[in-house]
């Protein structure tokens, strides 16, 4: 497998899982009401960043489609998650403009 697939795979990830921390972190800590944009952002992104693996795996026609969506979510979730300064919401941050950069330079 080429490297710079490899690096987008891993991206995509890297996101699903901190994404998913991000989700649980969020409904176990304080002001859950206040962060709820956050935790639908955070699954809506980890959902997205395993379907543009599967995507990228397979070679799909169409990926060049959901990494251009898969992008935009990223960015909307990290920024979302970086308004909060919990490990979970620094790590979600940090893989979500990860996985940004990677599928933009991936289509």
């Amino acid at each position: 497998m080429p490297l710079r697939r490899q690096l987008l795979l891993d991206a995509l990830r890297a996101c699903v899982t901190a994404c998913n921390e991000y989700f649980s972190g969020s409904l176990n800590g304080p002001a859950v009401a206040a962060r709820v944009r956050g935790i639908r952002l955070s699954r809506d992104c980890a959902d997205l960043c395993q379907l543009a693996a599967a995507f990228v795996s397979r070679s799909s026609e169409h990926m060049r489609f959901v990494l251009h969506e898969c992008a935009e979510l990223c960015r909307t979730c990290a920024d979302e998650s970086s308004q909060y300064s919990e490990a979970h919401s620094r790590r979600c941050t940090e893989a979500c403009r990860q996985a940004e950069d990677a599928c933009r330079m991936a289509y």
